[in-house]
């Protein structure tokens, strides 16, 4: 660990990206951080869950130009605005018309997530997410400062406390905004086997806040929820709305046939949904989100060029496509958490064939910048993203994604997530 005087040396320096290469300022211990998590929460078996993840949390901070943190923001609402109009909506309806987008048409998707790689050039958003995890083992420390930043440094309040508020008033909204009048009783957080998932203590956060403000709130498998009577139930227990943490996105699958039935039929209010998934998160949407003035869902000139290139492999030439591998970024128009992502410079000749028969996007490659920190005391550099965590066009906080190799993972040596600090 730097001295203080090197560290306000270090992290007086300009610009932001000199900060995160080369300073290895302000260490973070993640067994420490994980025992912050754990010793917040009344939960036995969290402690051992977050020891079980040593990948989890990162062995610094990120620091974050005020500058880039308000175009970020920009964006978030620039988007929440053109994928509320109707023209937008109509070209989603047209690309996808097995989709009905009528269903619970005024809700906003809980923890929306913008991902974002930050360059030379300022912010650019690589992709959005309407199931964004973590959101609940990352805000304890989203609030962190210190010692070495200028005095002159302040940044927007993510005290916990505030951020608490905020969260669960956001479950409140989307519950409000379709069920008025009506209060709010019941949650689920419905996943896949949820104990076995690698995130399954965020859940628990989150089922442990929303149930200290009067919310009960289970964690279930969808296969133990049953729809009948125009409700949606876990045993004899009527559920009013579902925190959806599934990767059945359209709620195709068997096991989503409750959750499907439900929000056909409007039994629960169900979020984020198969509806804004369409509109949000689709890897396609970022071409017409990107596009040209007058394209439908367009966003202003001013922030286009945040968004990079994005066009379906489909519509271009194979061969050309080929030779400019090594500048682009391919990604399944309906994937999440990078599976089946791929840099166009490690593309095998059989990868780019599964590339070219599935539905892919092509994307502008954007590398991601890199933070400086020491691992069991030698110098390491890491890659990092900014997810922007934000509801109804409003960003919550950020925290970003540590991580060595292709895309992020939470098994880095020294990586994971790590607090953002605005400068």
């Amino acid at each position: 660990m730097l001295s203080q005087a090197n560290q306000a040396a270090c992290c007086g320096a300009t610009p932001v990206e000199a900060i995160n290469s080369s300073c290895h300022c302000l260490p973070l211990d993640p067994d420490q951080l994980r025992l912050r998590v754990a010793s917040g929460s009344g939960d036995p078996q969290l402690a051992g869950l977050l020891q079980d993840r040593p990948g989890l949390y990162a062995g610094t901070a990120v620091f974050l130009s005020r500058a880039d943190y308000q175009q970020m923001a920009q964006l978030v609402e620039a988007v929440a605005q053109s994928t509320a109009s109707a023209p937008y909506e109509a070209a989603i309806q047209a690309r996808n018309p097995g989709i009905d987008l009528t269903r619970q048409r005024a809700s906003r998707s809980v923890l929306m997530g913008f991902d974002f790689h930050v360059s030379s050039d300022g912010p650019r958003l690589i992709e959005i997410n309407t199931n964004a995890g973590a959101a609940f083992l990352a805000k304890q420390f989203a609030g962190v400062g210190s010692d070495c930043l200028p005095g002159a440094a302040n940044r927007p309040d993510f005290a916990e406390p505030g951020l608490d508020d905020r969260l669960v008033s956001m479950f409140l909204d989307e519950w409000n905004t379709l069920r008025p009048g009506d209060p709010l009783r019941t949650v689920a957080i419905v996943d896949d086997n949820p104990e076995n998932q690698y995130l399954y203590p965020d859940m628990l956060l989150a089922a442990e806040l929303l149930t200290a403000r009067g919310i009960r709130t289970r964690i279930v498998d969808p296969l133990a929820l049953d729809c009948r009577d125009g409700r949606l139930w876990h045993g004899n227990e009527i559920i009013d709305m579902v925190y959806n943490r599934l990767t059945d996105f359209q709620l195709e699958a068997d096991s989503s046939r409750a959750l499907r039935q439900a929000y056909r039929d409007d039994a629960a209010v169900i979020s984020p949904s198969p509806r804004h998934h369409a509109l949000y998160a689709d890897k396609r949407n970022l071409m017409l989100l990107g596009g040209v003035e007058g394209q439908p869902g367009a966003v202003p000139a001013a922030l286009r060029a945040m968004i990079p290139q994005t066009q379906p492999v489909g519509a271009i030439e194979p061969e050309a496509t080929w030779k400019a591998r090594k500048t682009l970024f391919f990604k399944p128009s309906g994937g999440y958490g990078s599976r089946a992502a791929y840099r166009g410079s490690k593309l095998t000749r059989q990868v780019w064939k599964n590339i070219l028969e599935g539905d892919y996007v092509a994307q502008d490659f954007v590398p991601p910048a890199d933070r400086g920190l020491l691992v069991d005391g030698v110098p390491a550099r890491l890659k990092y993203d900014v997810r922007l965590y934000a509801y109804a066009g409003k960003p919550l906080f950020a925290v970003a994604r540590m991580y060595s190799g292709q895309t992020t993972n939470f098994r880095t040596p020294g990586g994971g997530l790590a607090p953002v600090i605005l400068v």
